[in-house]
């Protein structure tokens, strides 16, 4: 079966359905999301209402998603804030019971998907070096996890001799996956991009070819910008996704 790995959402919902036509197109026949499916966005509702639709939806808890119905400040940020409490009063009790009640992480067919590292998921720490990824893949009782939350695609293998490599991904190259080795893949964003390219990102798993592909999508970002204004978050959000960061 060929899975689309979409995580990084937040509430983009031109980018999202940009990347899951993609997906069909290229045979998914599910849809799993590793997180932060609301946050930054002008859609949240639209975006949530849609991801229910994808075939054999499966989703982890995000830490934007999180603040939902946690209520942790963010002191140090409060755009951030600000626009976590206008996306908290745009879902309805529906869509926050559904957020309440994901998992940090989710386990099936040899596989671990979690929206930060396996590593105390909770506390949504960053795997960005590969002594980061080594810490994630010595907590995981799977050789393969995939993982959002950083926004930049890059994955970590670990070598033979224990060492673990750091590689970035080239769009539309398939991946051959090792399944006696162990992995720790980030899918990318699919509505904020943060390694200065604007595409949207996701990963396409094939369970039976044993390998994974990064798809890079153009989508309608000044659509997003538009709505981003006319809601009246902070133009700091739509300027990103013109620069992808």
């Amino acid at each position: 079966m060929k899975i689309a790995l979409i995580s990084d959402i937040h509430s983009n919902l031109e980018a999202l359905m940009a990347c899951c036509d993609v997906a069909m197109k290229e045979g998914a026949e599910r849809f799993i999301c590793l997180g932060d499916m609301v946050g930054y966005g002008p859609d949240p509702v639209a975006t949530l209402d849609y991801l229910y639709t994808l075939p054999g939806f499966t989703a982890v808890l995000g830490n934007h998603d999180e603040s939902m119905f946690s209520h942790i400040e963010s002191p140090n940020n409060p755009v951030v804030q600000k626009v976590a409490e206008w996306t908290e009063k745009q879902l309805s009790r529906q869509h926050l019971d559904f957020l309440k009640s994901l998992p940090y992480e989710h386990v099936e067919n040899g596989v671990t998907y979690v929206h930060a590292s396996k590593y105390n998921p909770g506390e949504w720490r960053y795997i960005m070096k590969p002594e980061d990824a080594q810490k994630c893949m010595k907590a995981a009782s799977t050789n393969l996890v995939f993982y959002g939350h950083i926004h930049i695609p890059m994955y970590f293998h670990e070598l033979a001799d224990n060492t673990v490599d750091q590689f970035i991904p080239e769009e539309g190259k398939k991946i051959p996956l090792n399944l006696h080795q162990r992995y720790v893949i980030n899918v990318g964003s699919v509505g904020q991009p943060r390694d200065d390219n604007n595409k949207a990102c996701f990963v396409i798993y094939d369970e039976e070819g044993h390998d994974i592909t990064y798809h890079r999508v153009y989508y309608d970002y000044n659509e997003t910008i538009r709505k981003i204004k006319e809601c009246k978050i902070n133009d700091y959000f739509a300027e990103r996704l013109i620069l992808g960061q």
